[in-house]
């Protein structure tokens, strides 16, 4: 359906998919990430007066973990940024393969003097994520949400950092993300051509302190669940 509406058929059109799934999938993990600092903050921070019977750490992030999974908006929102995610790694090959075609061709020359090595090689860092995103969900949102076999979310979250392979992996999927989100954040806003050139110096930088402030917070809550 998507290559009948011409979704992929140019180069403009699929970066601009590229741009908008990208983008989409940067304010999810916006939001995602608000959820996940429970694990880490004090139960100070959620005073039983405020939040009924939820009065620690534990019971406010199973509390949060409930009403994503139950709450209707909330689900169309999920299977929405699933479609954009699949639309984003489709899209993703599709390119990778016409610029790998294009590199095969004798007269194209390619000049990587200004580029940085995480922007050459975002085929390589989007495949170290997508394979760290079906191992996470797989840990995760497959044991609660779709098998229910894991009923206590903060039980099972504190149990999984706790195993040392998984902090690797984890932190090894968090730097690749970083290194994805600082290239992919100006890259989406130039490809949609919403602000003037001069701006863009602007968006590198915001999309630098984005991509580093992503990997950071991500980074250190297997850590410090770790070494607890």
């Amino acid at each position: 359906m998507a290559f009948k509406l011409g979704l992929f058929k140019t180069s403009v059109a699929r970066k601009n998919v590229m741009a908008i799934t990208g983008l989409f999938t940067a304010f999810f993990l916006i939001i995602h990430l608000a959820g996940n600092l429970i694990l880490i903050l004090p139960d100070s921070m959620f005073p039983i007066e405020f939040w009924g019977n939820v009065a620690n750490q534990h019971d406010m992030y199973n509390a949060y973990s409930h009403f994503l999974v139950h709450f209707w908006p909330i689900s169309i929102v999920a299977y929405i940024l699933y479609a954009g995610l699949a639309l984003h790694v489709v899209d993703a090959i599709i390119i990778t393969l016409t610029n790998h075609k294009a590199k095969g061709e004798k007269y194209v020359k390619t000049d990587n003097s200004t580029s940085t090595w995480y922007s050459r090689n975002m085929g390589i860092l989007g495949t170290i994520i997508g394979i760290f995103i079906v191992i996470h969900m797989g840990q995760f949102w497959l044991k609660y949400k779709v098998l229910g076999t894991e009923h206590d979310l903060y039980d099972l979250v504190v149990r999984t950092f706790k195993l040392t392979w998984v902090v690797v992996l984890y932190e090894i999927g968090i730097i690749a993300l970083g290194f994805h989100l600082v290239h992919g954040f100006t890259s989406a806003h130039r490809s949609l051509g919403m602000y003037p050139k001069s701006w863009m110096k602007i968006l590198k930088y915001i999309g630098v302190c984005f991509g580093i402030g992503m990997a950071v917070l991500y980074g250190i809550i297997p850590l410090i669940i770790y070494f607890q």
